[in-house]
């Protein structure tokens, strides 16, 4: 006999059932309609009101043959006297101010937004005042009117920028009420209907409530959870499941960030011991020539190498948020590799007897410039510095229809671990044998994974015969 099929339930059709006959989606409808109508309409006032005094400051700016001249009448303008200092302007001339409003006076060194648009165009952009209320600014940027005939026929004019900028307190004001009033007069025409669809979305919602309230006691810092389901429902189902995929791999992500950070404060507090070490021996010690002679150059020293760290954190972050605008473009990989191999001299300068690469001369591939020039300098850097000295690396390179693979084999002393093949990409990972090179933070191949990531490429790491070790990058075609 087989066993009993429990029936989920459906929250949609428990809501269509119900509810189709007393929702009105025209009323709704009119009342978004009209109310975004009106709000825009008045909005549209406001800015237009900025327009024209814009238009009307812009008629006071001379030009008497090169000389400019503002003709401003307070009286006529009063929201511009200190008195009120409700509303503020400025002029510029060649990035300068050339004028303020005397409202703008009373707060000195604040400058009004100023920012590059072309002739004769304008922008409204939010802006908070120097008074602190909230507010509008009106951006201009126009040709001084020139006085003279002869002047506006020579061909050279001066520009300006006008920045003029009002509260927006009233238009709130006015928009709230419109909102309200249309708000008020859906809520009395529905109030009947809203009643009892409020009902029922509260029955038919019970088992969302209760998802709800067991995501509310999830910790993920804590041990290992997930949500548990008594009551199964036919569209909850899948929402509890990807929940706990995302809950299962936020844990993993939070203690890895955890490690991470842990590794990077090991990894900074050892030059910034270095730093208080040498700066309270050179303090105890001011006269002595052993100290002071070496003392700025170590210094200089420690502090590069915090910044190397610092940057390939950095660059890690980028890659891995997805910061980086790619740029793909068709490069010869045999020159651009050439091209590596003398940027890499200067550290490595036996690279030219070590590396032996198999690359066809024509061979193009489409990527990123800087992505693979990063990932293939990495990656070069680490053969080099991790094979055995005096050991060739291997550089093959082969064009299949559907992708290119680089593949990069180094000598070892010794094979990695299947735990150290899978940690390899991992920030901050070390081997033993870098741990005391003060250039070696082990955030090269982690970045090489994340720009891996982002172009869509793979990259593997495997043991090969004779204590080798071979990289794997597969660019996609």
């Amino acid at each position: 006999m087989l066993p009993h099929k429990t029936k989920l339930h459906s929250i949609k059709r428990k809501l269509v059932n119900n509810i189709t006959a007393v929702i009105s989606l025209i009323l709704v409808t009119i009342f978004l309609t009209v109310d975004l109508s009106v709000d825009s309409w008045v909005e549209n006032q406001f800015n237009q009101s900025l327009s024209n005094k814009a238009n009307y400051l812009k008629t006071l700016v001379k030009d008497h043959a090169g000389k400019l001249e503002f003709d401003f009448a307070g009286e006529f303008m009063s929201e511009y006297e200190q008195a009120n200092a409700s509303e503020f302007y400025q002029l510029w001339h060649e990035q300068h101010t050339f004028e303020k409003s005397d409202s703008l006076q009373i707060y000195p060194g604040v400058d009004l937004p100023n920012i590059d648009i072309p002739i004769n165009e304008f922008k409204i952009i939010d802006y908070t005042l120097p008074n602190g209320e909230e507010g509008r600014a009106m951006i201009s940027h126009f040709i001084a009117q020139q006085e003279d005939e002869s002047a506006r026929n020579s061909g050279h004019f001066n520009t300006m920028v006008l920045t003029i900028a009002a509260p927006t307190s009233a238009l709130n004001k006015v928009l709230i009420i419109i909102d309200v009033v249309f708000l008020l007069t859906c809520i009395i025409t529905v109030f009947g209907v809203r009643y009892l669809v409020t009902r029922i979305v509260n029955r038919g919602l019970y088992p969302l409530n209760n998802l709800n309230e067991q995501i509310k006691q999830l910790d993920i810092t804590g041990a290992s959870q997930t949500i548990k389901s008594d009551f199964k429902v036919e569209e909850i189902e899948p929402i509890r499941n990807e929940l706990n995929k995302f809950i299962t791999t936020n844990q993993q992500l939070y203690q890895n960030e955890k490690r991470l950070t842990s590794d990077i404060a090991h990894e900074l507090k050892t030059p910034i011991a270095e730093l208080i070490s040498l700066s309270e021996v050179a303090l105890r010690y001011p006269n002595d020539e052993r100290i002071t002679s070496t003392y700025t150059s170590d210094i200089l020293a420690i502090s590069q190498r915090m910044k190397t760290i610092v940057n390939n954190l950095l660059l890690l972050q980028r890659a891995g948020s997805s910061a980086i605008e790619l740029n793909l473009e068709k490069l010869n990989l045999s020159e651009f590799i050439n091209d590596l191999s003398n940027e890499l001299q200067f550290k490595h300068p036996d690279i030219e007897q070590r590396l032996q690469h198999d690359i066809a001369v024509d061979l193009l591939v489409t990527v990123d410039k800087f992505c693979l020039h990063t990932i293939l300098t990495n990656l070069l850097d680490n053969a080099l510095f991790y094979g055995v000295p005096g050991q060739s690396v291997n550089l093959r390179v082969e064009q299949f229809a559907d992708k290119t693979t680089i593949t990069l084999c180094n000598a070892l002393t010794e094979p990695l671990s299947e735990q150290q093949l899978e940690a390899i990409f991992d920030p901050l990972y070390q081997l033993d044998s870098s741990r005391t090179n003060n250039q070696r933070h082990g955030l090269g191949l982690s970045i090489v994974k994340s720009l891996c990531n982002l172009n869509h490429f793979s990259i593997s790491a495997k043991n090969k015969p004779d204590t080798r070790l071979a990289l794997i990058l597969t660019l996609p075609r």
